[in-house]
């Protein structure tokens, strides 16, 4: 039986300039699951697979997979998230701790949802061999993050909808959050966003092999973009395309290969890894 897809937002702050962003991506966090679902289901089936959500934050993607049939471990840093999404569905096993040293046996999952999280984390290089390490042989990482050189990114980031800050680094970031957002700047999880090429050599370090499905993914634009974008600057975009009538033919363009256009324009990138033999 599918879950009442609401889930609570009492945990947000109401007072934060971002509350409005913050909620928005909470009230459709299983539409967003959804849509993960849907992608890595293109290469691996989720009923019955062990699946493990990998900074799950309040679980959205974590509910749809189970919705689906999959047995889901659900783990994150912040025991509030894991409070609120205990409370949505009780059956996942949330775990409170760091991806960097993940409490699971070597290659017990089938399938590891990393979504929206490699921004975030101080040793990205060190979560990547974690997460090859508990993944079996033959299962799928899909992967998402935001695109640090995507010129859409540099108009307004994806974090905090701040001009020229996308490509800083975590320290930079924190010296214009002190004079902009003075409670915003001691947070441990800063975004630093990577480039294509820094993506893919942390992947092949950590010894994956992967491609894009920002295809696949940039579809959802014309039936259901909050599963993609939920910050107001990008939703007025959409809707802007929309109504100028270019975006089926924007979307139709967006491709699965390196290049220019998802080096310097596609806002977030979708992946699909495999462990290499």
């Amino acid at each position: 039986m599918e879950q009442d897809t609401a889930i609570s937002t009492a945990h947000l702050d109401q007072s934060h300039p971002n509350y409005a962003q913050w909620k928005r991506a909470a009230d459709k966090a299983v539409t967003r699951g959804e849509l993960v679902c849907d992608l890595i289901e293109e290469l691996r089936p989720l009923r019955g697979a062990h699946l493990l959500d990998a900074g799950c934050g309040i679980g959205g993607s974590s509910i749809a997979a189970r919705n689906r049939g999959a047995s889901v471990t659900a783990i994150d840093r912040d025991p509030v998230r894991l409070t609120t999404l205990h409370v949505h569905d009780p059956e996942i096993r949330s775990v409170n701790a760091r991806l960097s040293i993940l409490p699971l046996p070597d290659e017990s999952c089938d399938i590891i949802i990393l979504q929206d999280v490699i921004e975030h984390v101080a040793r990205p290089a060190v979560v990547l061999s974690e997460l090859a390490r508990v993944l079996r042989a033959d299962g799928v990482l899909y992967l998402s993050t935001p695109n640090r050189d995507s010129m859409a990114n540099m108009i307004a980031d994806p974090h905090f909808g701040l001009p020229f800050v996308s490509r800083k680094s975590r320290g930079e970031l924190r010296k214009v959050l002190r004079r902009r957002r003075p409670a915003d700047a001691v947070r441990e999880d800063l975004a630093q966003l990577l480039s294509e090429r820094e993506l893919s050599a942390l992947l092949g370090t950590a010894g994956f092999y992967w491609e894009f499905v920002n295809s696949q993914a940039a579809g959802a634009l014309l039936h259901r973009p909050e599963a993609l974008v939920w910050s107001s600057w990008h939703l007025r975009m959409v809707r802007l395309l929309r109504r100028l009538r270019v975006l089926p033919y924007l979307v139709s363009k967006v491709p699965d290969h390196s290049g220019f256009v998802n080096r310097r324009i596609t806002p977030t990138w979708y992946l699909l890894c495999r462990k290499l033999p």
